[in-house]
């Protein structure tokens, strides 16, 4: 048996290529953003998540529902409120998250927001209200692509 070993590759150190490397690196620094002295502090307790949406309405996130420590007998509503969905604790809700601790959206809501199967949607969940927002890719749309600084039709 005969064993083939392959060869290492090893930089060139010819003291004229070195020495170029080394002057790249110690030229310019990088430049560097500007960065606010000081940020005021968050007046919120909002966390966010993103999430994909499976064929049978299952958010595939679980985060969410651990930080508002829903499991799965806390009951919830759910409601259409200008294009998103609101999920909020309610006793009388009927709706609760899976045995494994994920949100499902009911068809009629997915559609009344015009979310469907494989759609990435922004979780917003305000710990404090007890309440999760579901912003669909229309409504994320409508939110950033105004603020874009690429022009107006890009």
């Amino acid at each position: 048996m005969t064993i083939s070993y392959i060869r290492p590759i090893v930089p060139d150190t010819t003291p004229e290529k070195a020495s170029d490397a080394s002057a790249r690196a110690i030229g310019q620094p990088l430049p560097l953003i500007a960065v606010p002295a000081s940020r005021p502090p968050r007046l919120t307790n909002v966390q966010y998540r993103m999430a994909a949406v499976d064929h049978r309405g299952r958010l595939a996130d679980r985060h969410i529902t651990a930080a508002l420590d829903w499991n799965a007998g806390t009951r919830l509503n759910i409601r259409e409120h200008d294009g998103l969905l609101v999920v909020t604790a309610d006793p009388h809700g009927v709706l609760q998250p899976t045995k494994q601790g994920y949100l499902r959206l009911p068809a009629d809501a997915r559609r009344a927001a015009g979310v469907s199967c494989g759609d990435r949607v922004l979780l917003t969940a305000h710990l404090d209200r007890q309440t999760v927002t579901v912003f669909p890719p229309i409504a994320l749309d409508d939110l950033v692509l105004p603020a874009l600084p690429c022009g107006e039709d890009a």
